[in-house]
């Protein structure tokens, strides 16, 4: 059995959940004796072997794909042995109908927040043409159903998975909230900043792991009054590690999850969660998050709030390593394997 993975997130990310879902899927397979190949074409990508070649972040990403979407094609072609295709984003072209496919549907977000997005037409394509669908939560397996009228027998949920260190130092945590990801409309970013204008609130500061702020984001902070208490950091994986580990809190506000990684890293490194009741959370976080209401400011400051208690955050500490110690990446690997023989056999 040979897996073929297609180099589409490889170039369109240096981190993100999804290139690092892969990362770990590839090593896992390799690992357990599995024939599996990242095709990872003119990348610019952190979590794979050999790291980025740094000088191709010059080059637009357009151009980088199309070339390396191009050869992955050829490569796939020219393969003697009958591959599985595994695309890693809608944006992949099949290969060839003799081949089976097996596609990853992490969220259907473009369909619930931007339906006239192009990427809705490539999430309706691959939710035909793939053999089998993995679906990263029963949340996201129910909106493939739901939304895009795809058979349940047809969906396989895998969940993603963290890697939990044997043991932590324990430290005082500094004096700051912790956010990781992107800030875009659903992610609901613009309540932490409300949230951190409440009194209670008043001693801590924001940092924000991700891309540099906007425009819009700074004169939002100015007219707030928190342009000094928010910072905006783009880490590497060393220093996002050091950053879950001293912060007070991770704050997961969002209104819509396929999964959400951040929440069980901060979790595997005992640092408390604030998350969002919404959409995939509840199912990865368990009762080991302080949960709240999304629309809801004033829930999210008495969350936050809860956790400034020493004994309190103690507690969400252990539950969230236990929690995350039900999502090993060894889990995934197999549940993976499993759906590529159930194809081939």
């Amino acid at each position: 059995m040979r897996i073929l993975f297609s180099p589409d997130m490889f170039v369109k990310q240096r981190f993100g959940g999804i290139s690092r879902y892969f990362a770990e899927l590839h090593a896992g397979l390799r690992e357990g004796g599995v024939d599996a190949r990242i095709f990872a074409g003119l990348h610019s990508n952190e979590y794979i072997e050999g790291r980025a070649v740094r000088h191709l972040r010059r080059i637009p990403s357009t151009p980088r794909l199309v070339l390396s979407r191009g050869a992955f094609t050829a490569y796939a072609n020219a393969q003697r042995k009958r591959p599985v295709i595994h695309p890693t984003y809608y944006t992949a072209r099949p290969v060839s109908r003799k081949f089976p496919h097996v596609c990853t549907f992490y969220d259907l977000i473009h369909v619930r927040f931007a339906p006239s997005d192009a990427i809705i037409d490539r999430q309706r394509f691959w939710a035909r043409r793939s053999d089998r669908i993995i679906a990263i939560s029963h949340a996201t397996a129910d909106d493939l159903v739901d939304l895009m009228h795809v058979p349940r027998h047809k969906i396989t949920v895998i969940h993603l998975g963290t890697h939990v260190p044997r043991q932590l130092p324990r430290r005082d945590p500094d004096d700051y909230l912790l956010y990781v990801g992107t800030r875009d409309g659903y992610k609901n970013w613009s309540i932490v900043t409300d949230a951190l204008r409440a009194p209670e609130l008043a001693g801590l500061r924001l940092v924000c792991c991700g891309r540099g702020p906007t425009g819009k984001e700074i004169e939002l902070l100015e007219v707030r009054g928190l342009r000094n208490r928010v910072d905006f950091v783009q880490a590497d994986e060393e220093t996002l590690d050091r950053l879950y580990r001293r912060a007070v809190a991770l704050v997961y506000p969002s209104l819509y999850e396929g999964f959400g990684l951040p929440p069980l890293e901060a979790m595997a490194r005992g640092v408390p969660v604030v998350a969002s009741r919404a959409s995939s959370i509840p199912e990865v976080v368990g009762d080991a998050a302080v949960l709240f209401d999304p629309e809801d400011s004033e829930a999210l400051v008495h969350a936050v709030s809860t956790l400034l208690d020493g004994a309190t955050r103690e507690v969400f500490a252990e539950r969230g390593r236990a929690r995350a110690e039900m999502f090993p990446w060894s889990r995934t690997v197999q549940q993976t394997i499993d759906v590529y023989r159930d194809l081939v056999s």
